[in-house]
C-alpha cells in the first residue's frame, strides 16, 4: 500500500458524505472512463493527498465509477 493511503482513506470515507451533502458542487461533466481518469489526475495534482502512485489513482478511478458514475469499462 502506498504511504498516501492514510490520505486516500480519508478522502474515500469523506466523498459519499460531501457528494449528499451538496458540499462539492456541479460535478463535471464526465462521460468515458477517459474523462473520469483526466478529473481524478487533476485533482491528485492537490499536494493536500501528497503524491500519490497509478495504484492509487486505479483505486480511485475504480472506486468513484462504481460508486457515483457507473460508465462503461
Amino acid at each position: 500500500m502506498s504511504p498516501n493511503a492514510p490520505n486516500l482513506a480519508a478522502l474515500l470515507n469523506m466523498a459519499p458524505s460531501a457528494f449528499a451533502s451538496g458540499d462539492i458542487g456541479k460535478l463535471p461533466s464526465i462521460k468515458s472512463l477517459s474523462d473520469l481518469r483526466k478529473e481524478v489526475e487533476r485533482w491528485a495534482g492537490d499536494e493536500s493527498l501528497g503524491r500519490l502512485t497509478q495504484q492509487d489513482l486505479d483505486a480511485l478511478v475504480a472506486w468513484f465509477n462504481r460508486n457515483f458514475f457507473r460508465l462503461e469499462r
